[in-house]
């Protein structure tokens, strides 16, 4: 019967896990729709900013025929020193989602040394889990912050896109780029890399197909447009920053959620599988029982 008491004790444990992982899987899909809300509200934030730019560039170049319509965080150089940030996941049980970023991080890093071989490398990490992963594989960033609040919202990004700004222009960096998870839906997401610095014309157009805002049109710029695009390019890019820092928390959420139902269909076959075997040997040890008592039945009579 020993068989049985370890049966007994697996079931129990596997129901236990299963009554974890469900209850995981149901927090982490409250999350998950939190932090779709905070995405869909950045990214119309972000969109409003770039049709904002774009408003200011024709304002700029109607008033004056071969005016700047630059910034200096758009200004290009060769590339000695480049900055990689990389926003990862702060906890585990989120299936493959912290190690696809890691390896990400890993082949844009190649990528960079291939078209600029001389180049230093500057990493700015952000999340536990990707500056654990980061340093098992021999990356170390110079820059981590694993002791993180849950809504990105709340992260000190300020000062550190404030120096990273002040070293681009000043020539410390000649390139930023942000390594990070883009949330396409609670099943489909994938890690990306993203050039930020210099900023790229492209980035400061909208999506046309959205429609600019009407108000936008009737606005007049005061003290003048070139200040106000001035202050306006800065925005864009810490608005990209925080927007890809909550698709990764986004991501990882949903990432977290798909984990835990797996898991838990998976114990739920388990406890199947184990069920039916504890039933088997159960009834094994009863028709052996029956059996020796018929057969001392018989041997008295």
């Amino acid at each position: 019967m020993a068989g049985l008491k370890e049966l007994r004790s697996r079931l129990k444990s596997v129901r236990n896990t299963k009554k974890i992982t469900y209850a995981m899987k149901l927090v982490s899909a409250a999350k998950l729709r939190k932090a779709q809300e905070a995405t869909s509200r950045s990214r119309e934030y972000t969109e409003l900013l770039r049709h904002l730019a774009a408003r200011l560039q024709e304002s700029m170049a109607s008033a004056s025929e071969g005016q700047d319509t630059t910034h200096p965080l758009m200004k290009e150089r060769p590339v000695r020193r480049a900055c990689v940030i990389v926003i990862g996941g702060s906890r585990g049980l989120a299936g493959g989602y912290n190690a696809n970023l890691v390896r990400k991080v890993e082949s844009t890093i190649l990528d960079l040394r291939s078209g600029d071989p001389g180049a230093d490398m500057e990493l700015v990490a952000f999340g536990r889990k990707a500056v654990e992963g980061l340093r098992r594989m021999n990356r170390a960033p110079q820059f981590a912050f694993d002791q993180l609040p849950e809504d990105p919202n709340q992260w000190e990004l300020g000062p550190v896109l404030a120096r990273i700004e002040s070293d681009f222009r000043e020539g410390r960096i000649d390139a930023v780029y942000l390594v990070y998870t883009k949330f396409r839906s609670a099943l489909s997401s994938a890690p990306i890399t993203e050039q930020l610095l210099p900023m790229k014309p492209s980035m400061l157009r909208p999506d046309r197909s959205a429609g600019a805002p009407d108000r936008f049109r009737k606005l007049v710029f005061e003290p003048s447009p070139q200040q106000v695009f001035s202050a306006i390019v800065p925005r864009v890019f810490r608005s990209l920053v925080l927007q890809g820092a909550l698709d990764s928390k986004a991501s990882e959420h949903g990432s977290r959620m798909a984990a835990m139902d797996a898991a838990t269909k998976n114990a739920g076959e388990l406890i199947k599988g184990l069920q039916l075997k504890y039933n088997k040997l159960r009834q094994s040890g009863i028709t052996s029982e029956l059996l020796d008592i018929i057969g001392g039945s018989e041997a008295l009579g």
